[in-house]
């Protein structure tokens, strides 16, 4: 298994990955919270006019995986060291979710 470091060592930017830069509206995921997760949804990077954003979608109510609300989490600069930022912010809420849903299960868990 890879350590958590690790992980986030290898974490590259767009451009970095020889894609072009994000622009407003582009939106990057590390994924989903656990399947049984007291409150379900996805961690995402969103570009902005402004900022690279790191949201959580709320999948609380089926018919809101195509647009559940959506909860600001955390700003970044639109540069490149933000949008690095603003991906291992989301990739660390993802694994202390499943951090937690491993833990009220009783289950030892490392990143």
């Amino acid at each position: 298994m890879t350590s958590g470091m690790v992980i986030l060592a290898e974490i590259r930017t767009e451009t970095e990955q020889g894609r072009p830069a994000p622009t407003p509206g582009w939106e990057w995921s590390p994924g989903c919270t656990p399947i049984k997760d007291r409150s379900p949804g996805k961690w995402i990077v969103r570009r902005s006019v402004d900022s690279f954003d790191v949201i959580f979608r709320s999948y609380l109510t089926p018919e809101a995986r195509e647009g559940g609300p959506e909860y600001p989490i955390h700003s970044f600069n639109p540069t490149d060291p933000g949008e690095l930022g603003a991906r291992e912010m989301a990739i660390k809420l993802r694994n202390e979710s499943f951090r937690q849903e491993a833990e009220r299960n009783g289950i030892s868990y490392s990143i």
